[in-house]
């Protein structure tokens, strides 16, 4: 809780005093300022949103064996996958550390519950949603017990795909307009156990479409690709348009991303309102100034 306050002290200044309720579990995901190691570099790349930096040998990924022998394969390329922010086997442990504190406290809470299916989403847009939900599904994916399915259903800006380099042949949106198959559409990330349903263009009335049946029936057909599946829907941000709410009824509980320096409490007053009919299975409190206690031992 007192880092949350303190984060949102640091941002503009609010005309009221507002409290605010914060669900467990809350996860600190620190700001990294140690720098990459050196290599030649032939363009500058350009990152909208700063995250912590991943230090990733140069290296080949291998796709893995398929749950399924018509999916998609994707070849990886390391050297995405620390531009892009995105954790592996190679990154160093306090980056991965608090991934992984927040991976077994949720499913904690979901075994617990009886929950299958969360949705990540944040207050307002650049709050680095979309990179915790695909860190979060990679730590779940590899920590043996649990496959993970990561479905990118923010229709209005789909992006997902773009992390790992990929442009898909065919997208969610093809699914919900019935003009594809689940199984022409679901990807391999060359992550064992780690599939994805990316969406490729944004669509119109977009959440007209998260509330409709073939929504409903794209969660229940996930289920049953992999019964065994933690399923992670990312979802465009709360207050940017009525999307996330339109979702929640086909999703069991709700991640909220914060990013320190940059939410403002109003704002997460805001979003916990229009949330307040669904599971808050916690806040992830991500770029932290604050360095984190875990995994320094």
């Amino acid at each position: 809780m007192d880092k949350i306050e303190k984060a949102l002290k640091q941002t503009r200044p609010q005309t009221a005093s507002v409290e605010i309720p914060v669900p467990e579990p809350v996860i600190n995901i620190p700001r990294e300022e140690v720098q990459p190691q050196a290599r030649p570099q032939t363009a500058s790349v350009e990152t909208p949103v700063p995250e912590p930096v991943i230090d990733i040998p140069r290296e080949e990924v291998q796709p893995i064996p398929r749950l399924n022998p018509t999916m998609e394969s994707v070849q990886l390329d390391a050297l995405a996958l620390e531009r892009n922010r995105i954790i592996s086997n190679a990154s160093r442990k306090e980056i991965v550390q608090p991934y992984k504190v927040l991976r077994t406290r949720l499913l904690q809470m979901m075994k617990e519950k009886g929950w299958t299916t969360i949705a990540v989403t944040s207050p307002t847009k650049d709050d680095g949603k979309t990179t915790v939900a695909i860190n979060l599904a990679i730590s779940i994916a590899q920590g043996l017990k649990n496959s993970s399915v990561l479905l990118d259903l923010d229709l209005i800006t789909p992006s997902v795909h773009t992390y790992f380099d990929y442009l898909p042949e065919f997208g969610l949106e093809e699914y919900l307009e019935k003009d594809a198959k689940l199984d022409q559409i679901l990807v391999s990330p060359g992550i064992d156990g780690f599939t994805i349903g990316p969406s490729v263009r944004p669509l119109q009335k977009s959440s007209e479409h998260l509330a409709c049946d073939p929504c409903r029936e794209l969660i229940a057909d996930v289920k049953e690709y992999d019964p065994e599946a933690v399923i992670l829907v990312d979802l465009p941000p709360v207050l940017a348009s009525d999307d996330a709410i339109a979702m929640m009824p086909s999703v069991d509980a709700v991640l909220l991303v914060i990013r320190e320096g940059k939410t403002n409490k109003q704002d997460v007053t805001r979003a916990l309102e229009l949330l307040e009919n669904t599971s808050i299975a916690g806040i992830v409190l991500n770029d932290s100034v604050e360095p984190t206690e875990l995994g320094y031992y």
